[in-house]
């Protein structure tokens, strides 16, 4: 056991680092301002692909486990998502060439007195980039000492208000998550759903107060590592609305 345990940790000191320069380098993406060029390359037909991608990298940092904190407990950490690429009707971000983009969100949650729930908040703002949001995440069913191959299952709903310099909107989310309560590694995997609507501001008349709807599911596989308590990092693949995406974060849970 101690031999198992001496060479996760060395795994660990090289993965909890890949993470965290993961979440800076996303962070570092994000303040570069991938949508400073909407202005200059947007139009009416190119407005709802640039939302649905748009949409999915708030979705993407829904969950990362299916457990709740459970009350009085609480979890706090930093979340990257990133896309490696625009889709193909995305023509804003492409005629922009932009490649990867991504965002980094704040988030916290707190489990509620009585039900299995926990509420939570998250955020951002940078390069005029403004988002708040928060939801309610409610336990299905809770793996147990003796039940340790029972899934946690969660699901949860979010909405998120959208400030840009160029455009305004929401996003609302639906999700399932699924994970194993296994000691140190936490697979997890789930499915949400994502709806984001944009209103164009500040770019000419032609287009100001133009607004688009769009809704498209997203699914997600990863894994948490717990190495010590009260700390955790975890890793993802996800298909954001038909495109490939990454997840990587850290926090700590009490």
């Amino acid at each position: 056991m101690d031999e198992v345990w001496r060479l996760f940790m060395k795994k660990f000191t090289i993965l909890f680092p890949a993470v965290l320069a993961a979440v800076i380098v996303l962070q570092g993406a994000a303040l570069a301002d991938p949508f400073s060029d909407f202005k200059k390359f947007a139009a009416e037909s190119y407005l709802k692909p640039f939302a649905k991608d748009f949409g999915g990298l708030i979705g993407g940092a829904d969950f990362h486990t299916g457990r709740t904190a459970g009350f009085p407990g609480f979890d706090v950490g930093l979340v990257g998502v990133i896309q490696s690429k625009p889709s193909s009707s995305n023509m804003i971000l492409k005629a922009a060439k932009v490649d990867a983009f991504g965002l980094v969100l704040l988030q916290g949650s707190v489990g509620l007195p009585v039900v299995d729930a926990d509420l939570a908040v998250r955020g951002a703002t940078y390069s005029d980039l403004t988002i708040v949001g928060g939801g309610l995440r409610y336990g299905l069913l809770k793996s147990g000492t003796l039940t340790k191959f029972v899934p946690d299952v969660a699901v949860s709903v979010f909405y998120d208000a959208i400030n840009y310099t160029y455009f305004k909107g929401s996003h609302m989310s639906v999700d399932a998550a699924a994970s194993l309560d296994f000691p140190i590694i936490k697979p997890f995997a789930g499915i949400g759903y994502d709806r984001t609507k944009l209103e164009v501001k500040g770019v000419g008349a032609a287009l100001d107060g133009t607004s688009v709807s769009v809704s498209a599911p997203r699914y997600t596989l990863g894994v948490k590592l717990v190495p010590f308590p009260l700390t955790y990092v975890f890793a993802a693949y996800s298909i954001l609305h038909g495109q490939a995406g990454y997840q990587a974060g850290l926090g700590i849970k009490f």
